[in-house]
């Protein structure tokens, strides 16, 4: 009886249940998905900062080639964004090559591709890697850090990078 009980306890509480750590896994790349890849799509398409800046973190660092930008300044300069010309459309989608999820913080790296529409109908592409740092807070998920460039070891990104990647559905 003893060894059945010992059994128990040890299947109970030592054996993870086959499923659980990945639901919850999938759980928190939705609530990301929901709660900041589409607020960023359609506020960055729209150009509406005061929603894009809703989504990251007061103290947020944003770090690209040009340097680092600390949340006030990163805010500040996402509000003087200006409309694009007339008649052009921004399109921006997110792949995803690596993440990593915790209950309260996540991690991941990907690729972006904005295509930018011409009034003439002409279509310029630009792609980067992104490297973005999730925290959990009081109003959701937000970015805490958020890193990309244009080259990865001397390469410039391209659609390949990004088609090698899983495209995030938004």
């Amino acid at each position: 009886m003893k060894r059945s009980v010992f059994v128990f306890l040890f299947l109970l509480f030592v054996v993870p249940v086959p499923g659980t750590a990945q639901t919850d896994t999938v759980k928190i790349a939705n609530d990301i998905k929901d709660q900041v890849w589409k607020v960023f799509k359609t506020s960055y398409e729209a150009r509406d900062a005061l929603t894009f800046n809703s989504i990251h973190t007061e103290d947020m660092l944003r770090i690209n080639d040009g340097g680092i930008l600390t949340g006030a300044e990163y805010k500040a300069r996402t509000l003087s964004w200006t409309p694009p010309p007339a008649g052009t459309t921004i399109t921006i989608d997110f792949a995803l090559e690596n993440s990593h999820y915790r209950e309260d913080v996540a991690y991941e790296v990907g690729y972006y591709r904005a295509i930018y529409t011409l009034a003439d109908g002409r279509k310029e592409y630009y792609y980067g890697q992104f490297h973005v740092v999730h925290k959990k807070t009081d109003q959701g998920w937000k970015i805490a850090q958020d890193f990309d460039t244009n080259s990865v070891n001397g390469i410039a990104i391209d659609e390949t990078f990004f088609n090698n990647a899983s495209m995030i559905k938004l």
